[in-house]
């Protein structure tokens, strides 16, 4: 009874680390290195659905999803300016003291997430539907953004 617990005991374990070894991960670098994203979700219409996202380093990564020019996944970078307008955009705009309101009552609004880390702090804003000058400004700066970069597919 004991040598069956054991091999069964030894069986789950070795299932457990080689499904660990195989599964997808991001790298510690990747998810260190994130500096700003901006991602939208889905609506009952032909809202644009995609992910941005910018490195400190100043690459940058675009998923195009639905309803969006480039579908599949692009990289690029942003000049050392481009990178330091951003940086300086979102230290403008204050970005991890803004509020938000989300309070709508629709059901079908996409939704917009903004991700900013400095370094010290990170913040994630969920937008939908609110009216906040500020985080309009990030989000067609984002836009622009996307629009001025020579993506290559990945």
């Amino acid at each position: 009874m004991r040598i069956k617990y054991s091999l069964k005991l030894v069986l789950l374990l070795t299932f457990f680390a080689y499904q660990c070894k195989n599964a997808p991960q991001k790298t510690i670098s990747e998810v260190e290195n994130k500096m700003f994203s901006f991602k939208t979700t889905e609506c009952m219409g032909t809202c644009p659905v995609f992910t941005f996202t910018v490195y400190t380093d100043g690459s940058c990564s675009y998923n195009g999803v639905k309803n969006v020019n480039n579908v599949g996944t692009f990289i690029g970078a942003l000049s050392a300016t481009q990178l330091q307008s951003l940086k300086e955009q979102l230290l403008y705009a204050d970005f991890f003291n803004l509020k938000v309101e989300n309070n709508s009552l629709a059901k079908d609004l996409p939704t917009s997430n903004l991700y900013y880390n400095n370094g010290v702090n990170d913040r994630t804003i969920i937008y939908y539907n609110a009216e906040n000058k500020t985080v309009d400004k990030l989000i067609e700066m984002a836009n622009s953004m996307i629009t001025n970069i020579e993506w290559n597919e990945k």
